[in-house]
């Protein structure tokens, strides 16, 4: 990787720390390309069965790279959206190859997750804290409106109005409140947080790849279609699974009581 975001390999999990504290892990030119280098390269990577995406140094991210904005302001380089446009595609580019990798993706969020950092964290499958972990929609401090997704994420994990009022307020949500109102799942210690997701990440990939890719894509449409749409995917799906090695492995091995085997597709 670039130095500003590394990557380690424990058997099938994958975890992708941000390595850059001393800006509070803030989402530099280095660190977008080191998430456009790893997710282009993750999303082919057909040995990965999980993606752990975290921060280092007490901080998760705290979101855009304000320092260097207004640097470009200054230096005359930002004139009309013109300028703005390509950072954005760039931008979600690389959160959409995130949010549809086939894998689960646990984010253990130690420390402040601001602004865009709020928007990486919600787009993992599983969002897991420390408890000094907090999150911040400040888009309206700095006169910009939420980006990272959060339009599409916040609302359906907090509800509409929860949403709003972070959006309106831009006001700092602690760990014990973002379990409670449903940013997070579970709060641990720091020093229990990484082995936790780590856990977590193991026991997801003991599951068939194919089944798990498509409960995940099914299931990332659940809030958007209606219930007959969702039958419709739920039988096509079960015609790929039930068809599939791995089921027929599966339930040979169940019913002579063996442990299942998860080396199948």
């Amino acid at each position: 990787m670039n130095g500003a975001l590394t990557l380690t390999r424990e058997g099938g999990v994958v975890t992708l720390t941000m390595t850059e504290p001393a800006s509070r892990n803030a989402l530099s030119e280095a660190m977008r390309a080191g998430f456009a280098e790893a997710l282009s390269a993750l999303s082919q990577d057909a040995d990965m069965r999980a993606l752990i995406v975290t921060g280092s140094g007490g901080v998760f991210c705290a979101g855009g790279d304000l320092k260097r904005m207004l640097a470009n302001h200054k230096a005359g380089l930002v004139s009309g959206s013109e300028d703005i446009l390509p950072r954005m595609n760039h931008l979600h580019g690389w959160l959409k190859q995130l949010r549809d990798l086939p894998v689960p993706v646990i984010v253990a969020v130690d420390g402040p997750a601001y602004g865009a950092g709020l928007g990486l964290a919600l787009t993992g499958d599983i969002i897991l804290a420390s408890d000094r972990a907090s999150f911040n929609a400040s888009f309206c401090k700095v006169g910009a409106v939420p980006d990272g997704n959060l339009f599409h994420t916040l609302p359906r994990m907090v509800g509409l109005q929860r949403a709003r009022e972070m959006f309106y307020t831009g006001r700092t949500v602690a760990a014990e409140e973002a379990q409670r109102i449903g940013i997070c799942m579970e709060v641990t210690t720091p020093e229990a947080l990484l082995p936790r997701a780590r856990d977590l990440a193991r026991m997801m990939c003991d599951a068939s790849p194919v089944a798990f890719a498509l409960t995940k894509s099914i299931s990332g449409r659940a809030l958007d279609l209606d219930s007959d749409a969702l039958l419709q995917l739920e039988a096509q799906a079960q015609a790929v699974c039930l068809t599939s090695a791995y089921h027929k492995d599966a339930i040979g091995r169940f019913t002579r009581k063996e442990a299942p085997r998860f080396n199948f597709s």
